[in-house]
Parts: C-alpha cells; structure tokens; sequence
C-alpha cells in the first residue's frame, strides 16, 4: 500500500514537471517581449528626438539663413541708401553749380559795358583788375556844369539797362584840378548826384541802389600838368569823368 502511494507521488511530479517548465519558459517570454517593447520604445523615443533635433537644426539654419538674408537686404538697402544720398548730393552739387554759373552770367562785367559804346572806357587797378567803368565829363556835362547834355542820355540808358538787377551801384563824380578844391569838390557831387537822379527817373534802376559820391580833383588818373608845371588839356580831360563800380565786386 505504502509502495503505491510513493509510485503515485512520483507519477504527479513526472506529471508536474513540463507544467512547471512551461509556465517558466512563459514568463521569460513574457519578460522578453516586454524587455524588447521597452527597448524598441526607447529607440522610438531616441528616434524622435533625433528627429527633433533635427527639426530644430533645421530650424535655426532657416534662421540664420533669414538673419543672413535680412542683413543681406539692409546691406542692400543701406548701400541703395548711400547711392541715393550720393546722387542726391551730385544733384545738389550740380544744381548749385547751374546757379553760380547762371549768376556769374547775370552778373554784369563792367568790361564787357564799357567795350559795347566809344563813349565809355574802364580803369584798372595796380594788379590790371577793372575797378570802375569810366564816362568822360565832357561827354555828359558842358565845362563846368552839372547839366546832362542830351546827346548823353543815350549811353546813360545803354548803361542802366545793362546794368539792371545788380545789388548796388557807385557813382563818382571826378573833376581836373583848375579851380578851387573845394568848389571842384562840390561839382563832382552835383554831377554824380545828376547822373543818379536821371538813371533812376528814366530807366529800371532804383534809388535804393544807387550811391553818389563827389571827388573832385582828389583822384586824378593822368596829369594836370606837364613834367616843366604847364597846364596839360589832355591829362585834365582825362581826370574829368564820372566812373560806375559795383562795390560787390572788389
């Protein structure tokens, strides 16, 4: 009896055995396959954030390739800018060039006056400069006078109207040195003051640029007398005159 029961015992444990063998090699699947999800879920995360990194390179060399496209186009638009500038200068350069050169047209030359009428002549400085231009007495006064003689007129108006649009105007009465200083000194002021009062009733000169200014004898441009002290008539005809200067000009 005793002998059966340990038969019987021994027959459930053969019997038991590949049960337990296999319930163990099913748990070690089972651990496997958890192991190998486990893993293939990291790679899959790794995956992914590699991907992500990527992304993000991506991203910031799209950002610095907009940056370097930005400073490309400011560099541009700040050297269209310096362009722009430039020609804007080069305009105004070029303007004010057209300006002076169009006043230095407009501006008269007294030269150039006195070269258009015989009546007229100029007077030059130590340096060969024109400082006025000169108007004979005895063309526009009878000796002694202050009265326009008619035949003057003419080259007055010729004058004036070349003369239009300056800023100011000197006229200086000059005589020769017979006479009294004094007397000869208020002649020259009576005859600017005639050629100054006539310019501005009869042409497109005005009074406010118009100076008149008496000399006398005080600045002869010849001799009134010879080297031997006699009277010298064409040296005092000479310093008989009245001369314009524009005073801006010197």
């Amino acid at each position: 009896m005793r002998t059966s029961y340990i038969a019987a015992l021994c027959a459930l444990t053969l019997a038991a055995g590949p049960a337990f063998a296999q319930e163990e090699s099913t748990d070690v699947d089972e651990m496997t396959n958890e192991v190998m999800e486990e893993m293939a879920d990291e790679v899959m995360e790794a995956e992914a954030m590699a991907d992500d990194t990527m992304a993000d390179d991506a991203m910031a060399d799209d950002t610095m390739a907009d940056d370097t496209m930005a400073d490309e186009v400011m560099a541009e638009e700040a050297m269209s800018d310096d362009v722009v500038t430039e020609d804007a200068m080069d305009a105004d350069m070029a303007e004010d060039a057209m300006v002076d050169e169009a006043m230095e047209e407009e501006t008269p030359n007294l030269e150039d006056i006195a070269a258009s009428d015989p009546a007229l002549d100029v007077r030059t400085n130590e340096d060969g400069e024109v400082d006025a231009m000169v108007m004979l007495s005895d063309v526009l006064f009878s000796f002694g006078d202050a009265s326009l003689e008619p035949a003057a007129l003419e080259v007055l108006a010729g004058v004036a109207e070349k003369l239009d649009g300056v800023p100011s105007i000197e006229i200086t009465g000059h005589t020769d040195a017979i006479g009294d200083e004094g007397y000869n000194l208020a002649l020259g002021q009576r005859r600017a003051d005639a050629v100054r009062d006539w310019l501005v009733a009869n042409t497109v000169l005005t009074a406010d640029v118009i100076t008149a200014r008496g000399v006398g004898e005080a600045d002869p441009i010849a001799p009134n007398l010879t080297e031997a002290g006699a009277d010298n008539p064409d040296g005092r005809a000479l310093n008989r005159r009245v001369e314009f200067s524009l005073p801006d000009e010197g």
